[in-house]
């Protein structure tokens, strides 16, 4: 837990070039640390997460109506890092290029070390999901995105010739739905050659799936 003594103080931020945490960001680093410490998801309560974050039930409240809100929000908070953290291959394509075969593992590093980063409530989530219509949706909304821009690439892809016959929206989705599930499961308990060993498997299935013999 945050005392006032481990606190960062602006002086100790502007010190290190850090900026100040968002409340998002503080409460998103409040709830990972409490499920690493073995809390169960739908357990922790509001006051335990503001007395974890630093900050007081009314800084809460001016934020959010209530827990859901704040989950929603955090979920959409990690999805945007996943994709951001995807590069070339989750990135929004608007000038007719395409993402490049070499670009793969790259994708899959910077999505493993998100994985990584927030396996706690990643792991979390996904449990909870299936016993929660409200947190099963935001999870699917998740996919959703993840799968939307898949979708996008591959187009992008097989637009310019490169891609395997028949390669379109069923093999995005599929790849999307085993690269989530895949790295998010073993992401976190893998380190050094083993970690890319893993990466570059995940990598070489994608790749085959998508591209023609010979494509780059």
């Amino acid at each position: 837990m945050l005392t006032d003594s481990t606190r960062p103080t602006r002086r100790t931020r502007e010190k290190h070039g850090g900026k100040k945490p968002t409340v998002e960001a503080r409460l998103l680093a409040a709830m990972e640390r409490r499920l690493e410490q073995g809390q169960r998801f739908m357990s922790l309560s509001i006051e335990e997460l503001t007395i974890e974050a630093g900050m007081s039930r009314g800084t809460f409240y001016s934020h959010f109506r209530d827990k859901n809100e704040l989950i929603a929000r955090l979920m959409g908070q990690v999805t945007e890092e996943i994709v951001d953290s995807a590069g070339t291959w989750l990135a929004t394509r608007e000038n007719g290029d395409r993402p490049k075969r070499k670009d793969m593992e790259a994708t899959m590093i910077g999505v493993s070390k998100t994985f990584k980063k927030h396996r706690a409530i990643l792991s979390a989530f996904n449990d909870a999901a299936r016993h929660d219509e409200t947190l099963s949706a935001l999870y699917q909304n998740m996919m959703d995105t993840i799968c939307a821009r898949c979708r996008q690439n591959i187009a992008a892809v097989s637009r310019s010739g490169a891609s395997r016959p028949g390669t379109g929206n069923d093999v995005a989705d599929a790849l999307s739905w085993f690269v989530v599930l895949y790295l998010g499961r073993f992401s976190a308990s893998r380190n050094g050659a083993e970690l890319k060993r893993m990466i570059a498997a995940v990598a070489h299935v994608c790749e085959s799936a998508i591209f023609a013999d010979g494509q780059v």
